[in-house]
């Protein structure tokens, strides 16, 4: 076995341009990476503008005065109608929204001015503004109905984005939209609890931070260390396959089961390279991004060791697919799987997993892909663990990797030939 294990490496590791692929090329990508998307999933909003005109084409006083003059007509008692009319009073959707938006983070990134909507129109298309934000005419008297009489109608705000806008305006739109939500979701607590909890109850804050740890996010540097380690990780797989291909080409895997190893040895060496290689490459990756990007902390012990063990449970799965990828290759007496994988799957799976970017908004059809790939349910261990969360939480993820690689080290055993077969 320790013989199969270090012919493979040696092949592997005589390989340049297997090794480019394997080890200088990720590291490559996450400096480059790293550096340009720098501000954006580390929280550094510095670099980020959004230039947004307001249009307040509704009145206030008006659409409050036409509920409250439609409420005298609906038979009540007086305790409850002057409740009702109460809240109408102190209900103003309009300042909720600017409260928003001048909200001290907020403020960080978008910069809003009040102006007319033929003023906002012109700048627009000049360019000089990311978005228009609109409350429409009756948006007060509308927002009443449903905040009060949980009316089902429409009372949403209009968000205009620039033909040329950038990734930040869209972001603001889900920004208003987000808001929106929230603002339904408190109205219909507050209509169920009655005028009463709507009256006596505090405003809620909108608008801040909600983290799901208490250590800091995860930076751009540190996603993309591990986007691209579990990516490449699964070059390793089709290397080997195709390596294996090789050797049954050439009549070295015949040559190997006639001197008396059993098939079994033969697969289960490539199991173990698989395994062994992959935890090396991600070791390498992982430790050199911490000593020249300083991506991860060098003091922690315990963080490493979760470090390690999520790797090692990520290079047996590797493992297992490199098992599958050789048994196909030959059985068939074909590269052509490996070929593939390594050519499109790899990529199909890094964008599923999201190697490339997070997949917040993304179809959900893409993201359950992703938890069922190997790299992508890394990924999901790794960020857990660098948010500071507990072993119980990164259980599911780890147990799923298992259970992936017990089925493809099963496929590959069954798949595998049981017996010597002549190549031409």
């Amino acid at each position: 076995m320790r013989l199969f294990i270090w012919k493979d490496l040696i092949v592997i590791l005589r390989d340049r341009s297997e090794i480019m692929v394997l080890l200088l090329m990720p590291f490559i990508l996450i400096g480059i990476l790293g550096f340009a998307l720098g501000g954006i999933l580390g929280g550094d909003s510095s670099e980020i503008d959004v230039q947004v005109a307001l249009v307040a084409e509704d009145n206030t006083e008006e659409g409050t005065a036409q509920f409250l003059q439609e409420l005298e007509e609906i038979e009540l008692p007086d305790e409850l109608h002057e409740e009702i009319a109460e809240t109408a009073r102190t209900l103003n959707p309009a300042k909720l929204l600017k409260e928003f938006l001048e909200n001290e983070d907020l403020k960080e990134i978008v910069t809003v001015e009040e102006m007319k909507a033929s003023e906002a129109s012109r700048m627009l298309e000049a360019g000089e503004l990311d978005a228009v934000l609109t409350l429409p005419e009756g948006f007060t008297y509308t927002s009443l109905q449903a905040m009060i009489w949980n009316e089902e109608i429409s009372a949403d705000v209009i968000v205009t984005l620039s033909e040329n806008g950038s990734l930040y305006a869209n972001i603001f739109a889900d920004l208003i939209e987000g808001f929106v939500e929230v603002l339904n979701l408190e109205s219909a607590i507050a209509s169920a609890a009655g005028p009463e909890a709507a009256r006596e109850g505090e405003p809620a804050e909108t608008g801040g931070v909600i983290p799901i740890a208490q250590n800091e996010p995860v930076n751009s540097m540190q996603y993309y260390s591990i986007g691209m380690a579990v990516m490449f990780v699964l070059y390793v797989a089709g290397t080997i396959a195709s390596k294996a291909y090789v050797e049954k080409h050439e009549q070295v895997y015949n040559r190997i089961i006639l001197s008396g190893t059993h098939p079994a040895k033969y697969l289960s060496g490539k199991w173990m390279t698989g395994t062994l290689f992959s935890f090396l490459q991600m070791g390498i990756l992982f430790t050199l991004s911490a000593f020249i990007f300083r991506t991860f902390s060098l003091d922690s012990i315990n963080f490493w060791t979760g470090m390690v063990f999520i790797t090692f449970v990520l290079a047996l799965c590797i493992g297992s697919l490199t098992s599958l990828l050789t048994s196909i290759s030959i059985r068939f007496e074909s590269d052509a799987v490996s070929s593939i994988f390594s050519g499109g799957v790899v990529t199909l799976f890094a964008f599923a997993g999201g190697s490339f970017f997070p997949l917040a908004g993304m179809p959900q059809v893409i993201v359950e892909a992703g938890n069922w790939t190997p790299n992508g349910i890394a990924m999901t261990a790794y960020l857990l663990w660098l948010q500071g969360f507990e072993w119980t939480v990164l259980l599911p993820s780890l147990n799923r990797l298992l259970l992936l690689s017990a089925v493809l080290l099963a496929a590959s055993v069954i798949i595998f030939p049981r017996r010597r077969s002549v190549t031409s």
